[in-house]
């Protein structure tokens, strides 16, 4: 009785990792922007996801910030399921000692993602859409 639990249960896992796996394609280019709720900034943004052998994604960030100033930043996205069954790609990343930590979540929608950041005194939405 137990080995065909376990048998059972590992069959199980196995299917919900493929297909979750299976289900997430987010490599490409991506543009759309980021608005901050807590000051009402806002400014483009691009991203470059690019797959990694873990399952993962290595995404390039670019966009402005104040119209003018631009940024740029690497973050690994982790493709999840939420608690509700939702597609998402989660990043953390330490942004230095001045800048603190950020965060961001954002739900698959096609091809599109929308979501929202988190940053030391900063929260926001993100909204991005596949261009290649």
């Amino acid at each position: 009785m137990l080995r065909i639990s376990i048998s059972v249960v590992s069959l199980a896992l196995t299917i919900i990792f493929s297909a979750t796996s299976d289900a997430y394609d987010a490599t490409g280019v991506w543009r759309g922007e980021w608005r901050s709720v807590s000051t009402g900034h806002h400014g483009p943004m691009r991203v470059r996801i690019r797959s990694l052998p873990d399952g993962t994604y290595n995404a390039f960030f670019t966009g402005r910030f104040a119209i003018v100033l631009p940024f740029a930043y690497r973050a690994n996205l982790v493709p999840c399921v939420d608690w509700n069954g939702d597609r998402a790609l989660v990043a953390t990343k330490k942004l230095g000692p001045l800048m603190g930590s950020y965060s961001m979540k954002v739900y698959d929608a096609g091809d599109s993602w929308a979501g929202g950041y988190q940053a030391s005194r900063d929260r926001g939405s993100i909204h991005l859409r596949r261009i290649r």
